[in-house]
């Protein structure tokens, strides 16, 4: 009994002192293998950085390369930089020269072409006037005065109409765009021309005193119609200068033109009186 359990102890002993010895000796195993990792690793990292130290070799001639795509890229946005100061520089206003403006003396104008008129007008009003301080006067007798005052009275209608034809065939030959318009009116015209030249032969015949009041009734009616003419003639002429004053504008390159009549103040330094000029554009008209 004792002895089996002294081999029991014994081969206890024995097999943890194996194990023991096993354990030592397996050691040193596992270190080399270890070692052996280490020694791999180390040797990758050698190799990388052989690696890198092989792939900065080309480093200058990177850098060199780089510099001059970077050269060259600063010269483009330089370019770039111009273009867009030359471009800006074109689209830049122009400076604003300073406004020319001149006028018209549209009313000087009509009163210098209306002067033969007026002054025709005044000559005959004068002759009424005279025939009428005479029958006042008693120098001449009522039925001397009703026959000067009949051929007056035409002879003040002739003058009207003269006047209305002349202008209007004057504008028909200056102005192009209206020539159309007034030749029509100049035909519509004629039959009243024939009246007027009808009642001419009557007044100087001598009309009686029945009838006078036919005689004054168709004057007044003649009398109407050629005032309302010429206050159109008149508007047309006007607006023809007007249009005149323009083309010359245009030509001298003014930008504002205005009439006299509605200026407070003008200062010759600064406003160009054109008057002058659309005069030399109608001689026609200021013949006399």
């Amino acid at each position: 009994m004792a002895k089996r359990v002294f081999l029991m102890v014994l081969v206890l002993g024995l097999g943890f002192a194996g194990g023991f010895i096993g354990a030592k000796l397996s050691y040193p195993e596992d270190d080399i293998n270890l070692l052996r990792e280490d020694l791999d690793a180390l040797t990758d990292h050698v190799a990388g950085v052989k690696k890198a130290l092989a792939s900065l070799e080309d480093l200058p001639d990177r850098i060199a390369s780089l510099e001059e795509t970077v050269a060259t890229l600063g010269k483009e946005v330089t370019r770039l930089k111009e273009e867009r100061e030359v471009t800006a520089a074109a689209l830049q206003p122009a400076p604003a020269a300073s406004l020319r403006i001149a006028y018209v003396d549209l009313e000087a104008l009509l009163e210098e072409i209306f002067a033969p008129r007026a002054s025709a007008q005044e000559a005959y009003s004068a002759k009424l006037d005279d025939l009428r301080k005479a029958y006042d006067e008693g120098k001449v007798d009522k039925e001397t005065y009703t026959k000067e005052l009949v051929k007056l009275e035409v002879e003040g209608l002739r003058l009207q109409v003269d006047w209305s034809l002349s202008l209007l065939r004057k504008l028909k030959a200056s102005f192009g765009e209206v020539a159309g318009v007034l030749e029509e009116l100049e035909r519509k015209l004629e039959p009243l021309e024939e009246e007027v030249a009808e009642l001419e032969e009557k007044a100087e015949a001598g009309v009686k005193e029945e009838e006078l009041q036919g005689f004054f009734q168709q004057y007044q009616q003649l009398q109407v119609v050629f005032q309302q003419l010429e206050q159109l003639l008149s508007q047309t002429l006007t607006s023809g200068l007007a249009k005149l004053a323009g083309e010359v504008a245009k030509e001298e390159g003014i930008a504002l033109v205005v009439q006299r009549k509605d200026l407070l103040f003008v200062d010759p330094g600064q406003v160009i009186d054109l008057s002058e000029k659309v005069k030399a554009r109608a001689p026609e008209f200021f013949a006399g």
